[in-house]
């Protein structure tokens, strides 16, 4: 297998009595930004859980880097503390560095509010600035832009594009959009099959 940031080799992954994942081997390079594509249902979040860590119920071997960081398809924000706390209580963040941090993602002054005053583009901003908090090298991002307009989503395709350029970390993003995968990824990875499997890869 390459070597990289992370490198999975899965034998199989089960839920019950069910394969849900086959045989792959997958590894993301230093600075390298993957998307994994494929039809509803094919794994790709259960693929990303497992290479976060969060899912370890599987057979094979991972090694990952100590620096994880994931933003959630749901903003998975804490509705009763103020943008700077979500971003200080979860990650150990200074003051100073939450409030850096919404300036990067677009949300300079708006420390003191509360995700229900934010809209959900505001909220997606705000969890990747929680995720950049942990300096990880690997950032994993599961469909960050669904249920946003085309506006909203043009707008977060920008910044997270202009965010990996300057952090030059490793990422792995999960999209149905085929237009969001070549915008950010140096490859695609499709997964396909029952259970799925890497069904191609290629270079936008």
């Amino acid at each position: 297998m390459a070597r990289g940031v992370i490198a999975l080799d899965l034998a199989s992954k089960h839920f019950g009595d069910r394969p849900v994942l086959g045989p792959i081997a997958f590894a993301v390079a230093p600075g390298e930004a993957v998307a994994l594509t494929g039809p509803s249902g094919a794994g790709k979040t259960t693929l990303l859980r497992i290479l976060a860590g969060l899912d370890r119920d599987f057979e094979g071997s991972l090694s990952a880097p100590a620096r994880i960081a994931m933003v959630f398809q749901e903003p998975t924000l804490l509705p009763w503390r103020d943008a700077a706390a979500n971003i200080m209580l979860t990650t150990g963040a200074d003051a100073a560095t939450a409030e850096r941090l919404l300036g990067e993602v677009g949300l300079a002054g708006r420390g003191a509010a509360y995700p229900g005053q934010l809209s959900l583009g505001q909220q997606r901003r705000l969890a990747l600035a929680r995720a950049l908090a942990a300096e990880p090298e690997l950032l994993l991002l599961d469909e960050p832009f669904v249920s946003l307009d085309p506006a909203l989503v043009e707008e977060m395709l920008t910044l997270t594009e202009a965010v990996l350029r300057r952090r030059r970390a490793a990422s792995v993003l999960v999209t149905h959009s085929r237009a969001e995968a070549e915008r950010l990824a140096d490859r695609i990875v499709t997964l396909g099959g029952s259970p799925a499997r890497i069904v191609s890869e290629e270079r936008p």
